[in-house]
């Protein structure tokens, strides 16, 4: 996983093999109730047409701040399933934080196993001034950790 982006965004990638066919693996990321039980603190989720509406809380009590554990928020996304790839892309605010984010990932026959490359995009916005990047970092690979071993194991 590396991090990197502007100020307010980080990037982050990375790979990972997993012991399923192409096929399966694209019919596992063309639906979103697959993902979904993934993605960190979701509730609430809703399909408004192409649009996804969910609410979420989030798990911040890494970041050491004794007065707040969790943060809240709504978020808005689209979830594009393609052929080899899935896109999902979209905004909201937590602690009342304008974000937005972008999610990609890719797969490929590997020589025994299907391999997912991943690429993911955040804006945290005033969060991470209010919090710090480093801060910031360390909560979203955690949360990115535990999205990524939820879709391995799903898929393996």
């Amino acid at each position: 996983m590396r991090p990197s982006g502007s100020v307010n965004e980080m990037e982050y990638s990375g790979e990972i093999p997993v012991n399923s066919r192409m096929e399966s693996v694209r019919s596992f990321l063309s639906k979103i109730e697959n993902i979904t039980p993934c993605l960190p603190g979701i509730y609430d989720f809703e399909i408004d047409g192409d649009e996804i509406k969910c609410k979420l809380k989030l798990d911040i009590s890494a970041a050491g701040i004794s007065a707040m554990n969790t943060v809240t928020g709504k978020m808005t996304f689209a979830y594009i399933p393609g052929d080899g790839v899935l896109n999902i892309q979209g905004t909201g605010r937590i602690a009342g934080s304008k974000v937005k984010f972008s999610i990609e990932i890719a797969y490929t026959r590997g020589s025994e196993s299907t391999l997912l490359h991943w690429k993911s995009s955040f804006d945290f916005g005033l969060i991470v001034k209010i919090m710090g990047k480093n801060k910031v970092d360390e909560i979203s690979r955690q949360n990115i950790e535990r999205t990524v071993k939820c879709i391995s194991d799903k898929l393996n």
